[in-house]
């Protein structure tokens, strides 16, 4: 099912893809229908001697204005002078319709190749429900990558072309479009009108709210992550302005140092309603008060959630059976507030006579 889903949205954005060539050229190809048509009712109304003194059919003339485009005229030499006239100024035409139409092409395929701006506008084009990064300092970086990870689409908005994550950006396969966040028209560029969500990522705390602030107005349906120095404002502004959601770097860092001062392996800490979340790895040592319970009796007791669990015997269950009985040796994900976390972590010690 995922793959078939996979498939619809892979055809989809290749549809959108061809629509938005074709309106790149657009001026190009009305250019030389225009040429074409005009040519091929020229050609039609003028009887040819070489006919014998018949109209050439619809198709013939049309076929006809199409070769003169490159010198090669159907009738030669030409009957009348209107016909003449058409066969001197139609390679000129052929030129510059043709000739540019075909260098334009071949510059955007190098510029697909090289991951330059023109290849990206196009890219960032055909994106429905994707995600907008701006800013690829240390942060956007890290949360471009576990995106494309993901496998979410995503366009970057960087304003320094030598910044240090930029090369390596285009090589995840991201749109990386080097803007300045600020101006409405990058926001443009990056779809800002057809993405999910978009997250402002940089170092500088007014130009970020200025950003969120003109996403949502610009697409109000669109969901706003805002980065701020101190949690204090993050918090005050994000119900101020209706931002989805605002951090501050430092406070989430805060959570996962603290929560490592617990002697435990740390995976990742955050912050829910003010208070610290923490999913970490803990033991399960021979001989403490946890080895023999089961998994349901853990979390009723220390309200923890169980979310993985590797056996002493290497065996690795992710989201465990309640019904599955601890032993010493085991190593468990658990997940929960860090005080739950703190409080249940002397029941995974043995007793120190117990200890070698």
């Amino acid at each position: 099912m995922a793959a078939k889903r996979a498939r619809r949205r892979n055809f989809s954005t290749d549809l959108r893809y061809l629509r938005t060539i074709l309106r790149g050229f657009r001026w190009t190809i009305c250019a030389m229908v225009l040429a074409i048509v005009l040519g091929g009712v020229l050609i039609h109304v003028t009887p040819e001697s070489s006919l014998g003194g018949q109209h050439p059919s619809w198709m013939l003339s049309f076929y006809g204005a199409w070769m003169s485009m490159f010198a090669q005229p159907l009738f030669s030499p030409p009957d009348t002078w209107p016909i003449a006239v058409m066969g001197g100024i139609y390679p000129l035409f052929g030129v510059l319709l043709i000739g540019e139409g075909l260098v334009r092409f071949a510059l955007l395929m190098v510029s697909r190749r090289r991951g330059e701006k023109e290849w990206m506008l196009v890219m960032a084009s055909t994106y429905r429900n994707h995600v907008i990064v701006c800013g690829l300092g240390h942060l956007g970086f890290r949360v471009l990558s576990k995106l494309v990870e993901q496998g979410r689409e995503v366009v970057a908005i960087e304003k320094d072309p030598g910044g240090r994550f930029v090369e390596e950006a285009k090589e995840s396969g991201a749109v990386i479009l080097i803007r300045d966040m600020k101006s409405d028209e990058s926001l443009v560029e990056a779809g800002v009108a057809h993405a999910q969500s978009i997250i402002v990522a940089t170092d500088d705390d007014m130009a970020n709210v200025e950003v969120a602030l003109d996403a949502k107005r610009m697409n109000p349906r669109i969901r706003t992550a805002v980065r701020m120095f101190d949690q204090a404002t993050a918090s005050k502004l994000k119900d101020a302005f209706k931002f989805d959601f605002a951090f501050s770097p430092s406070a989430l860092a805060a959570s996962t140092v603290a929560a490592m001062s617990l002697g435990v392996r740390v995976i990742s800490a955050f912050a829910v309603a003010g208070k610290t979340q923490v999913v970490a790895e803990v033991d399960v040592e021979a001989g403490c008060r946890v080895a023999g319970i089961t998994i349901g009796e853990l979390e009723r007791t220390t309200k923890l959630r169980i979310l993985g669990r590797t056996a002493a015997g290497g065996a690795n269950d992710s989201l465990p059976s309640t019904g599955a009985t601890l032993a010493g040796g085991d190593v468990l994900v658990v997940g929960g507030p860090v005080d739950d976390l703190e409080r249940a972590l002397p029941g995974f010690s043995a007793p120190r006579s117990d200890r070698s």
